[in-house]
C-alpha cells in the first residue's frame, strides 16, 4: 500500500526540481562563463548522448532474446543530477573539482535528452518538463541570488524529491526478482551508462583534441567513475516505465528493477571509490 498519493508523488518527483535545477543552471553558467571555448562543452553533451544511447541499445537487444517488452527501452536512459551529487560527494575534494563540471554539462544534458524523448513517445508527456525549464532559467538567471538559490534548491527541494522518490512502492518476491525485464533494466544501466559516456566523451576529445590539463578533459580513470556516477537514475525514469509499459504487472517490474539497479550502481560507485582513487593517490 502507498502512503503517499500518487498524485502528491508524481508532483513532488518533478515540479520542486525545478528550484534545484535553476540553483545548478545558475553554477553551470558560472562555470562555463570560465571557459571561453564553448566547443569543450561537446565532450560532455557527447557522453550524455553515449550515456542514453548505449543503455537503450543493450535494453532492446537483451529483449530480443527476453520476454521484456521493447516499449521500455526508453527506462535506463535518464541520469538523475541530484544522486549524482551526492555521489559524487564521497570523493576527494581535487577528484570532486575536476568531475563537478564535467558531471554538471553531462547530466543537465542528458536530462534534456531524455525528456525529449520522453515527449516524442508519448505526447502525455508534451511541454517542457520542469528540470529543463529550471536549468534554463538559471542559466539565463546567471548568479544573482545564487548562494540563497543553492540553499533552498540543496536543502528545500532535494530532500523532497528524495522522500517522493523512496515513496513509490511495488510489489516484492524473489520470483519477481529473477524477472527478464528487472535484469534486463539492472544491465542495460550499470553497464550500458559508463561505456557509453566513455565511449561519448573520448570521441568529443578526439574531435576537439583536447589537452589533459583542460578543465573539461579527463583521464581515462576519471571518465570511469563518471560513468559509473551517471549510472544513478530514478524519477525520469519512473516517469517513463509509468507511460511507457501498458500493464500493471509490467510496472511494477520495472519499478523493482529500477530500484535495485540503484544499489547494483552504488557498489559501482564505491569500487570506483576505493580502486581508482586509491591507484590515483599511488
Amino acid at each position: 500500500m502507498n502512503w503517499m498519493d500518487p498524485v502528491w508523488r508524481d508532483w513532488l518527483l518533478t515540479w520542486p526540481l525545478l528550484l534545484f535545477f535553476f540553483a545548478i543552471g545558475q553554477e553551470l553558467r558560472m562555470e562555463i562563463s570560465r571557459h571561453t571555448d564553448r566547443r569543450h562543452l561537446i565532450a560532455p553533451v557527447l557522453a550524455a548522448l553515449g550515456g542514453m544511447t548505449v543503455p537503450a541499445l543493450i535494453y532492446l537487444g537483451l529483449s530480443l532474446f527476453t520476454t521484456a517488452p521493447k516499449s521500455g527501452w526508453g527506462i535506463p536512459m535518464a541520469t538523475d543530477l541530484p544522486f549524482v551529487l551526492i555521489a559524487l560527494a564521497i570523493f576527494p575534494s581535487h577528484m570532486q573539482r575536476t568531475l563537478r563540471i564535467f558531471l554538471l554539462a553531462l547530466a543537465i544534458a542528458d536530462d534534456i535528452g531524455s525528456i525529449l524523448v520522453l515527449g516524442v513517445v508519448t505526447s502525455s508527456q508534451g511541454g517542457i518538463h520542469p528540470t529543463i525549464l529550471g536549468a534554463a532559467l538559471g542559466l539565463l538567471w546567471g548568479a544573482r541570488g545564487f548562494v540563497i538559490m543553492k540553499k533552498i534548491g540543496y536543502f528545500v527541494a532535494l530532500p523532497i524529491f528524495l522522500v517522493a522518490s523512496v515513496s513509490t512502492t511495488f510489489e516484492f518476491s524473489w520470483k519477481a526478482v529473477k524477472n527478464p525485464l528487472v535484469w534486463d533494466l539492472i544491465v542495460s544501466r550499470t553497464v550500458g551508462k559508463p561505456i557509453g559516456i566513455i565511449l561519448g566523451a573520448t570521441l568529443g576529445y578526439v574531435i576537439l583534441r583536447m589537452r589533459h590539463e583542460h578543465a573539461m578533459r579527463l583521464k581515462m580513470r576519471e571518465l570511469v567513475i563518471a560513468g559509473f556516477i551517471a549510472s544513478l537514475g530514478l524519477d525520469v525514469a519512473l516517469i517513463f516505465a509509468n507511460v511507457a509499459l501498458q500493464s500493471s504487472a509490467e510496472k511494477s517490474l520495472a519499478i523493482m528493477g529500477i530500484f535495485l539497479t540503484i544499489p547494483v550502481s552504488i557498489v559501482g560507485v564505491l569500487f570506483a571509490r576505493y580502486f581508482l582513487t586509491r591507484a590515483t593517490a599511488a
